[in-house]
């Protein structure tokens, strides 16, 4: 390699890291710690907010890393020069297939050595050594994140130079390995929980690390080695006995919960819209599943080729912290080829909002699905003159 492409690389390298943290660690906290810190104050894990003081030693240690993590990927790039390591552009080299397994290989196993080599640092002899900085952070953030002692660094900086010398890795595949470490680690200390829990309370994806399940670790050093994925945890008995139960405090379920009559808790899940459509005009009063809510579908304010939905009444409106009775809960519902797209929901606990579209059934009901992100539900919604069809639709 020349002078200039050696130059050119560490340029381009220690600007791509330093980016990688900025974005992750300093994005996460503008958006969850900052922009949605009310909005998910229910879901705040510790009472106490760490100090600026904290953050600044964070980002100071975090420097040195980036300088660490850089030098590795120039390491890389010099194996890659000379033929040591096998990096290749051209999807065609080996096929989707191989490039979507080879992401996947690449997650789990980063899991497994982040695992053991974080298991190695809680001895004993480590601990004081090579990551006492990273737990100083007993309350973190998500600058917390890259702020590790030199060794600690240097043993995660490792990893990726000797799996991609031994496994072949599209730049796409790298670049997508290397995003998802950076937003995982960043939201695994933000301190909110921002996983959903299943109706019982427990997380939806179990398989998956929460920000609880790596806070706990904070908080209880012994516990809670992994970072993507709870198997290690589980199998070799170092999850914390109290997950489930802290994490059920601070979650937000998705899906139905019975008191007395069952109500509705996540109109998202209930109003997830997907792309369905109907035939015959949108309009009328439609009962959620349990009476959760009960919306009037008509044309939108501005936009009468558009359908709306009001809702005029629900189970303990107290808690729609986010919406009133008699303002839209959907908007934008759009007449299509099989049913009504393009619609938005608002979920009246949250705030958030869900897109989606519906698709009115043979006997008059409304099925509504949609999705969030990778994650998609579907409900059916009962004409209001159907009511008595409302409680044994369990669908």
């Amino acid at each position: 390699m020349s002078e200039f492409s050696l130059i050119d690389a560490i340029v381009g390298t220690l600007t791509h890291d330093t980016l990688r943290y900025a974005l992750g660690a300093g994005g996460t906290f503008l958006v969850v710690n900052t922009m949605l810190a009310r909005r998910l104050q229910d879901r705040k894990i510790r009472d106490r907010t760490p100090g600026w003081s904290q953050i600044k030693r964070e980002v100071l240690t975090s420097a040195r890393t980036v300088l660490i993590f850089a030098a590795t990927g120039i390491l890389i790039g010099l194996g890659h020069s000379s033929g040591l390591v096998p990096i290749y552009d051209k999807v065609s080299d080996f096929g989707w297939t191989y490039l979507i397994a080879s992401l996947a290989l690449i997650i789990v196993a980063h899991d497994g050595w982040f695992y053991w080599t974080h298991r190695l640092l809680h001895t004993r002899r480590f601990f004081r050594l090579a990551h006492r900085t990273h737990h100083q952070s007993h309350n973190p953030t998500p600058f917390t994140s890259y702020s590790f002692d030199i060794t600690e660094a240097v043993l995660n900086a490792l990893f990726l130079p000797i799996f991609v010398a031994l496994v072949p890795m599209n730049t796409v595949a790298l670049l997508v390995f290397l995003f998802h470490m950076m937003l995982r680690n960043a939201l695994g200390h933000c301190g909110y929980e921002v996983f959903p829990a299943d109706r019982n309370g427990k997380p939806l994806l179990d398989w998956m690390t929460s920000v609880t399940h790596h806070d706990l670790h904070h908080s209880h050093g012994r516990y809670n080695m992994g970072l993507y994925f709870t198997w290690w945890d589980r199998l070799m008995g170092t999850e914390h006995p109290d997950y489930h139960k802290e994490f059920a405090r601070v979650a937000r379920r998705v899906g139905f919960q019975s008191a007395g009559w069952l109500r509705i808790v996540t109109v998202s899940g209930l109003l997830f819209l997907a792309g369905k459509e109907a035939r015959a005009e949108l309009s009328g009063l439609y009962s959620a599943p349990y009476l959760g809510a009960v919306v009037r579908f008509e044309p939108c304010p501005g936009d009468p080729a558009s359908t709306c939905g009001r809702a005029l009444w629900g189970w303990e409106t107290a808690s729609w912290r986010h919406m009133r009775l008699g303002e839209f809960m959907i908007t934008g519902l759009r007449p299509g080829a099989n049913g009504w797209g393009q619609g938005r929901l608002l979920h009246p606990e949250t705030g958030l909002s869900f897109r989606g579209s519906a698709t009115k059934l043979p006997d008059g009901r409304l099925r509504l699905k949609g999705c969030a992100g990778p994650i998609c539900a579907t409900q059916n919604w009962v004409p209001l003159d159907h009511l008595r069809n409302t409680l044994s639709d369990l669908d």
